[in-house]
């Protein structure tokens, strides 16, 4: 009884949260490639959240045994349902791919 519920249909506001896999052979690109993604993101996504009330960040999150990890956070003005949430979605996705072709970066594959 405790636990906080939300409406996610009254919620104005939404996240895409993105963990990439980059080659350590590309660590040099990565800071090209952070900027890169913001950039495509900001031009591509009307209704991002740059005021500094909601984090926009991409980070090199860390290293790991096969991979580095980058991780891309950004909020926008659209609720977290329905069909502009997916658009939305599928934007900054195409962005960050975007972006990873402009810095000559091919993300890892993750092996199961």
């Amino acid at each position: 009884s405790g636990q906080r519920i939300y409406n996610l249909s009254r919620t104005p506001r939404s996240q895409v949260k993105q963990d990439l896999r980059v080659s350590y052979d590309d660590a040099a690109k990565i800071p090209a490639l952070l900027e890169n993604i913001k950039e495509e993101i900001k031009k591509d996504c009307p209704k991002l959240i740059t005021d500094g009330s909601r984090p926009f960040r991409a980070h090199w999150r860390n290293w790991e045994d096969d991979h580095l990890q980058v991780v891309v956070d950004c909020h926008f003005m659209i609720t977290p349902t329905g069909g502009e949430y997916w658009d939305n979605r599928q934007t900054v996705l195409q962005a960050i791919a975007n972006a990873a072709k402009k810095t000559g970066i091919q993300f890892e594959k993750m092996i199961h």
